[in-house]
């Protein structure tokens, strides 16, 4: 497909409503697949946690139906109630999948596919080519939007003020329902100029200010986002106009996100032949992807040993200037999601063996000495070769991000270990997830019998041949 900068809503509106599945590279479908395995599994893993009744009263709120399925409850709900319900969901235990800019938008892809491909009774294939759609869809808006990072003279030095991590997600959402809908390029451009008007205000520069207690509305509301991205496909179907050149002058979408160094290539530069999937990263651990490169250093130095936890003096993470904020360093967080961003807290989850997933985020560990006792044996210190990210970033997306442990005993010995790379990440064979590790992630995250996460499995993996989505959609709601 020819690129063409001077009507980028035009191109993405092209792009996302021609797109077909043998357009889509052989290793991008697969990773098309692993996505939606993973997110499924995120999402059967969060009816466990406190947000499962929250997230069902508001499904409820939308309004009752009995067009699509809600995960964790047997029965049907209504269109807008699943979009949000299952978004909400799959995101809230930060343990989707994150791309390289800090965001989270293939949830919404996912949803907006299934919810939408059960209403229309869309084919597996049909299905898997909305997904694929939406996540691209995101993953440009994200890297056009960029870092939610300030640079001083190629050195990490901060936050922006004012930056979007909502709009990624509504578009993925968007995305996936022009496919969905089968729109044409003019009725995807109204769909683009909807979901841009209806994008929520970019927070993320509140979100990642100095508070520590973090509320559960997070940097974006999945649920409300990926709602907003089908309603925008909806309202075109129906013969509302959007701006029809939101990506477009001084104006556009990207600035008013909050983004200064807006290049149109990462925008709208090689569709069809340089795609997002390839850079989706998975996380091992449900906590923010910032962190997994200190964790990743952690489990490389203690390289499978059974040590005492009993016999440990103090691990130190040397890290970036963002990792020693607050939020990451807080040895006693107190609410839902600032366990996600406590790393003292994730190092005693992982050090004690808790089981990836809802238990992470049980309150009552705050009663637990062996919890409250390693926490603070863990500090996070300036490490300043950390901060040259700058320099190891691929069209606004990071790559190496370094971190290093060092665990000491009691006795004066020493664990140590470095990583530039976190487990999850697609650019080294070392960290790089396949079909072996999302599938051991899903079956240890959904908790479901072994032999109905192998139908599901199956079902995901054979996705493009499956002749409906019933199978997945069931799975969801039996969970």
């Amino acid at each position: 497909m020819t690129n063409n900068f001077t009507d980028a809503t035009g191109a993405l509106a092209r792009f996302a409503s021609a797109l077909e599945l043998g357009d889509v590279p052989v290793r991008v479908k697969a990773e098309g697949q692993r996505l939606l395995l993973d997110s499924i599994g995120c999402m059967i893993a969060a009816t466990r946690t406190r947000m499962a009744p929250i997230a069902y009263g508001l499904a409820d709120f939308l309004g009752g139906g009995t067009v699509a399925s809600v995960v964790g409850r047997k029965q049907h709900a209504s269109l807008a109630g699943a979009l949000y319900a299952n978004a909400r969901l799959g995101n809230c235990m930060d343990l989707d999948e994150t791309f390289p800019v800090g965001h989270h938008f293939g949830m919404a892809a996912v949803v907006a596919a299934l919810a939408l491909g059960e209403e229309r009774k869309a084919t597996g294939s049909q299905f898997l080519q909305a997904v694929i759609t939406g996540y691209e869809l995101g993953g440009r808006v994200a890297t056009a939007l960029g870092l939610p990072m300030l640079f001083t003279d190629g050195r990490l030095s901060g936050f922006p003020n004012l930056y979007s991590c909502s709009a990624s997600v509504v578009f993925a959402a968007a995305g996936a329902a022009i496919q969905i809908e089968g729109q044409d390029e003019t009725l995807a451009r109204q769909t683009l100029g909807t979901a841009g008007s209806n994008t929520p205000l970019p927070t993320t520069g509140m979100w990642a200010s100095s508070t520590i207690d973090l509320p559960d509305c997070k940097y974006a509301d999945a649920g409300w986002a990926a709602l907003a991205g089908v309603f925008a496909a909806r309202s075109a179907g129906l013969g509302a106009t959007g701006f029809s050149a939101i990506f477009d002058g001084d104006r556009g979408l990207i600035k008013m996100s909050g983004t200064d160094r807006f290049d149109p290539d990462n925008l709208v530069g090689g569709l069809g032949s340089r795609w997002m999937l390839s850079d989706i990263t998975y996380k091992p651990w449900p906590t923010c992807r910032w962190a997994h490169h200190a964790l990743t250093a952690l489990v490389k130095a203690l390289d499978n040993r059974n040590i005492k936890v009993q016999q440990i003096e103090r691990i130190v993470i040397g890290a970036n200037v963002f990792l020693c904020t607050p939020r990451f360093r807080n040895p006693a967080p107190r609410t839902f999601c600032s366990r996600q961003w406590s790393i003292p807290h994730a190092v005693a989850m992982i050090l004690l063996g808790i089981p990836v997933g809802p238990a992470w985020f049980d309150p009552t560990q705050d009663d637990d000495k062996n919890v409250t006792t390693l926490r603070e044996k863990v500090s996070i210190e300036h490490w300043d070769p950390a901060n040259e990210l700058a320099a190891h970033t691929v069209r606004e997306q990071w790559r190496n991000m370094p971190a290093r442990v060092t665990i000491v005993f009691r006795d004066g010995a020493r664990l140590e270990a470095e990583t530039e790379f976190a487990l999850g990440d697609p650019w080294t064979s070392d960290t790089a997830y396949g079909d072996e590790q999302v599938v051991d992630k899903f079956r240890a995250v959904s908790g479901l019998p072994s032999a109905r996460a192998n139908e599901v499995i199956q079902s995901v993996l054979n996705i493009e041949t499956q002749p409906d989505v019933t199978a997945i959609a069931s799975a969801l709601r039996h969970a």
